[in-house]
């Protein structure tokens, strides 16, 4: 039998084309706000942030590659790197491995259904981010199924 390779694809998504709607914290509660904030007339990403000891909440812009954020009991200036959990359980949204590519700071990870991921800097001002929707194998398994890439965010 023939060893599998493992390939990874990267398409190059332009700025302001997506919204993230179904962002989920590792345990599955969704981190949008559907109850009041929304920027570009979509529900924000809502966020617990902890910057030096104090908290807040973050509501992110949902727009892939707009950084419309609004701070909300807290200020953080640009450069420092804050922490990110689910204000609903309070599980930290720190990724364990990966570091930015740009500035070496902590990244955020938020799960999208079907597998994907988005991932992002936790340094304010950083605007290094990525989107990982599903690995090819499940891309290809699912290329029969009548799913959309919107079901995917």
């Amino acid at each position: 039998m023939a060893k599998k390779e493992k390939v990874q694809i990267e398409v190059e998504v332009k700025a302001k084309k997506l919204s993230v709607h179904n962002a989920t914290c590792p345990k599955g509660h969704s981190l949008c706000s559907e109850d009041k904030v929304k920027i570009h007339e979509h529900p924000a990403i809502k966020v617990k942030i902890r910057y030096k000891g104090k908290e807040g909440m973050l509501f992110l812009d949902p727009v892939y590659g707009s950084y419309d954020n609004i701070f909300e009991g807290i200020t953080m200036p640009k450069g420092g790197v804050a922490e990110f959990f689910c204000p609903e359980c309070g599980v930290s949204l720190t990724d364990p491995i990966d570091r930015c590519q740009l500035c070496s700071s902590p990244m955020f990870v938020f799960h999208l259904p079907k597998g994907g991921i988005v991932e992002g800097c936790l340094k304010n001002g950083c605007l290094f981010h990525k989107m990982k929707i599903v690995d090819a194998e499940q891309q290809l398994a699912r290329s029969f199924e009548n799913s959309t890439l919107e079901s995917y965010l």
